[in-house]
């Protein structure tokens, strides 16, 4: 007579930091409990939170992305978070100061001074489209390079509020002096060549137009190994190929491929921008090894789900986050985390942290692929039967579909949803085109898709 239980169906919840996480279709419960006062009944207990539709979460909540740095200082590293409207600017450069969230320390950095906060008493404004941010004492300390750094965290931060181009920072009102970086500023995101990298009975190179231009002293070398898989590094000057007998490193600087792994099973290498080479084999996914120029093999410390087998791993450009798409017994599972590196060893990979995401995806079909589509999602390929189908996941947000091409058998991508490219099983290369997939090369023969970094 005095509690009333509520239930409802989650696909997703939002914590305190405005951190979205997908939890599935679980079914919650929340109890309330009533007392009469006066006659009238009266709520006396509550469950805390709020229970939104959908719909309604994305009329008043907006995504915006908070950017740390990797330890190289090189890339910006996207943390996805979901504010509501009215007070996004201060919400957004609260949180930034609030330093990394736990997923993500010891593998970026804040540029911002320990203790550094917004000024007492004061609120973001916008000066002609300039975000005028005032921060505590603790900024001044800042030498000139770690303001540039403080100013581009500030900006790229805020730059999906409407009206904010750039950032200002002062402190105690009194702006601080920071001069523009240069080309060799950190970037977000790099551009790929958009044209696939394919292994033909031509050779092995970038294809368009129908033409095969084969990459100098990359190109021989990897056709000689009779690659299975391969992974194409940063401006093609290294390349980590998978053949029969396991997988090697292969440099335009060195005559002789360098073996990197013997071991059965293996699947696709990867390639981090520090020259490491990942590799693991599909029925051991808690054994990947990293492996550098210097040939010392490095294990990296991970757990992923007991019985699983690993289909694929792969590397964000920042080389900070790793997606890895898994086979269990319940079905296809992408793992999301971060990777932690030795900064004076030459960022030695460590280990695998704790995932911010590990999201099963729906369906029997078997995981087949994965990529960075581009630095906020990762698309998936599964399929069984000769029916596959592409999936989106943002991390930090929602998951859509890009739909069901025919017959695939592996995916590359890396410039966003039109950048895709599936081969599949009649080893014709396919693309996306407006709500399906096209094929792009029904008068050639594709043997093996490259991944670029």
């Amino acid at each position: 007579p005095t509690t009333m239980e509520y239930y409802f169906t989650t696909v997703a919840q939002l914590d305190e930091f405005g951190a979205y996480s997908v939890v599935g279709s679980a079914v919650q419960t929340l109890q309330f409990q009533f007392v009469k006062e006066k006659g009238e009944w009266r709520i006396d207990q509550a469950p805390p939170g709020i229970v939104l539709p959908v719909s309604t979460f994305l009329t008043i909540f907006s995504k915006h992305a908070l950017y740390f740095y990797d330890l190289s200082l090189s890339y910006l590293v996207p943390d996805e978070r979901w504010f509501p409207g009215g007070t996004t600017a201060n919400r957004i450069v609260t949180a930034l100061l609030a330093g990394p969230p736990e997923w993500l320390k010891g593998s970026v950095i804040s540029q911002f001074p320990d203790g550094t906060q917004l000024s007492p008493g004061t609120t973001v404004t916008v000066d002609s489209t300039v975000a005028q941010v005032d921060l505590t004492a603790e900024a001044a300390g800042a030498d000139s390079g770690q303001r540039q750094l403080m100013q581009l965290q500030l900006t790229e931060s805020l730059a999906s509020v409407p009206g904010i181009a750039s950032a200002e920072i002062s402190v105690a009102d009194s702006i601080l002096s920071i001069r523009p970086m240069g080309a060799d500023a950190p970037v977000a995101q790099r551009t790929l060549d958009s044209r696939p990298v394919v292994l033909t009975e031509g050779g092995f190179g970038y294809l368009a137009g129908g033409e095969l231009t084969p990459i100098p002293q990359l190109s021989d070398k990897i056709v000689a190994l009779n690659p299975r898989a391969v992974a194409l590094g940063v401006d093609a000057h290294m390349a980590a190929v998978l053949t029969e007998s396991g997988v090697f490193a292969v440099r335009v600087n060195q005559k002789q491929p360098q073996a990197i792994d013997s071991r059965a099973g293996l699947i696709a290498p990867a390639l981090d921008d520090f020259g490491f080479v990942w590799s693991v084999p599909a029925g051991s996914p808690n054994s990947i090894i990293a492996v550098g120029a210097d040939g010392v093999v490095h294990p990296v410390a991970v757990t992923l789900p007991t019985g699983s087998s690993i289909v694929s791993l792969t590397i964000a450009q920042d080389n900070v986050r790793v997606a890895m798409l898994v086979n269990t017994s319940a079905g296809a599972r992408l793992i999301v985390s971060a990777i932690a590196r030795d900064a004076a060893q030459g960022f030695i990979p460590l280990s695998i942290g704790t995932p911010v995401m590990d999201s099963t995806i729906d369906g029997a079909a078997a995981a087949l692929g994965a990529v960075w589509l581009d630095r906020f999602s990762v698309a998936t390929l599964t399929g069984s039967d000769g029916v596959s189908s592409v999936s989106v996941f943002e991390v930090g947000g929602q998951r859509s579909s890009l739909g069901k091409p025919t017959g695939g058998v592996a995916l590359v991508g890396g410039n966003g949803s039109k950048g895709l490219r599936i081969l599949d099983s009649d080893h014709h290369l396919q693309s996306p085109r407006g709500s399906g997939w096209q094929v792009t090369t029904s008068s050639m023969s594709i043997d093996l898709l490259a991944a670029q970094r």
